[in-house]
């Protein structure tokens, strides 16, 4: 199976591509999920499994527009449009559950990541109610493990095993084509001690 990820470039995105042996697009080789929508839409339909990897932030820029979310939609509806089937994964983040004060200032990325939420698991109950023939699912992912978190202060030893991510893709990639997963939560225990 064909699999297009945005945003490939490093952490859990090149580990997909790498793993998955997919292809990946991402501002450095010219796409921008703040721009190009229906390009990444539209260039998804040669795919069977897209992942919705790549996220617009950082969230204190004023140019983070929902990017995640809009890309999605645009997916969505190609697929849609053209009675498509397949699997699109989108990456969301433990963030979004957590309400905070906009206090200095709105946190972009947990409202972008509940937007993406409340979207994702509208296209699965899509797939329930046989309106489209793809399936939807949300990963929820804690603090990965990546160069980028091990390189962060707040970084405790511990953090989500990517494997973990690309080993959920494949087993939900391989179930009954009568049934789809809407949301998977990974969690990881910070301080875990082997």
């Amino acid at each position: 199976m064909k699999m297009l990820v945005t945003g490939g470039n490093k952490g859990l995105g090149q580990h997909i591509v790498e793993r998955f042996d997919a292809v990946s697009i991402s501002r450095t080789n010219g796409f921008d999920i703040t721009k190009n929508h229906q390009e990444i839409a539209a260039m998804s339909l040669d795919y069977d499994i897209f992942v919705n990897n790549a996220f617009d932030g950082p969230p204190q820029e004023s140019w983070a527009d929902f990017g995640q979310t809009q890309v999605y939609m645009a997916v969505y509806d190609a697929w849609r449009n053209t009675n498509k089937s397949g699997w699109i994964f989108n990456i969301g983040s433990v963030g979004e559950q957590s309400i905070v004060a906009p206090e200095p200032r709105w946190e972009t990325y947990r409202v972008s990541k509940a937007a993406l939420s409340h979207a994702s698991r509208q296209g699965t109950q899509a797939f329930r109610q046989d309106l489209v023939k793809f399936r939807t699912t949300l990963l929820t992912l804690d603090r990965l493990d990546t160069e980028l978190s091990r390189s962060r202060p707040t970084w405790t030893g511990n953090g989500q095993a990517l494997e973990d991510i690309s080993n959920f893709i494949n087993y939900t990639t391989n179930i009954n084509a009568n049934t789809t997963i809407e949301q998977a939560t990974f969690y990881v225990n910070f301080n875990f001690k082997a």
